[in-house]
């Protein structure tokens, strides 16, 4: 009977908590006061000054502000493993071969996952993010480098990678026309990223968060990727999409070379 009791007493706990939290955050208006559009300059200054710490990422941010007493930090590795976002990028990243360029590659996660026998070349825009990177192989070195503006030939890469960008750049389909540009015309693009929801319910709640995250971390986590990929005109191989629909999973091909 005590046993029942505790049981009813738990689920009773629980239903009040995801009722309290769910009324709250429907509620709540993180745009309130001073949330603002953030702009080019404005999030590559968010992620110099974040670059040390960008690592020990917020598992919970929707609440993150100045007054925030629902957010905590935990170490991004330890999420990535948890959720199979290190698995991922491993077996992503089994399709990448010969020479490879890797975008907005931030401070290396990828690194590990790289072939012994491709020579890498991991760009993005800001110094202090690369500059996180430590004892790099000798196949892979770094360059600081827009996604939307690449300093490279066309046709330059067998394979083209970007993980986690196209959510923080101004313009996500021209980042993509870049990575194409610049990858051979048999060549690979690889994609993992993160955006709106299977469900209309989580993407409301993406979507009502997405300024507020946008101005903390340089981050609008609510795209339609697949409509930016449409858009760029990639050729999609494959595609899968996890955690409700939020993470995707692309292989593709660039789009044909006009002419």
């Amino acid at each position: 009977m005590a046993a029942k009791k505790a049981a009813l007493l738990f689920g009773g706990l629980t239903v009040y908590a995801t009722a309290t939290i769910g009324t709250y955050i429907y509620m709540y208006d993180p745009n309130k006061g001073n949330a603002k559009p953030i702009t080019g300059g404005e999030r590559q200054a968010r992620f110099d000054k974040n670059s040390a710490e960008y690592d020990k990422g917020l598992l919970i941010s929707i609440m993150a502000d100045a007054h925030a007493t629902l957010a905590f930090h935990v170490e991004i590795d330890w999420d990535e493993t948890m959720v199979g976002i290190k698995l991922m990028r491993r077996f992503l990243l089994q399709n990448a071969s010969g020479s490879v360029l890797e975008v907005a590659a931030g401070t290396g996660r990828n690194v590990p996952y790289y072939n012994n026998d491709t020579k890498v070349l991991l760009t993005d825009l800001s110094a202090p993010m690369l500059a996180q990177i430590k004892n790099l192989p000798s196949h892979i070195r770094t360059a600081v480098m827009s996604a939307e503006k690449l300093d490279v030939p066309a046709g330059e890469f067998n394979t083209v990678v970007d993980t986690f960008a196209l959510c923080s750049v101004d313009n996500p389909v021209q980042m993509l026309e870049e990575m194409q540009r610049v990858c051979k015309s048999d060549g690979k693009i690889l994609l993992l990223e993160h955006g709106k929801s299977h469900y209309s319910w989580l993407t409301y709640v993406l979507d009502k968060f997405a300024l507020k995250h946008a101005e903390r971390w340089g981050c609008f986590w609510n795209r339609d990727i697949l409509q930016i990929v449409a858009d760029a005109g990639l050729q999609v191989e494959s595609v899968y999409r996890f955690h409700f629909g939020t993470t995707y999973y692309i292989v593709a091909r660039p789009k044909p070379k006009s002419g």
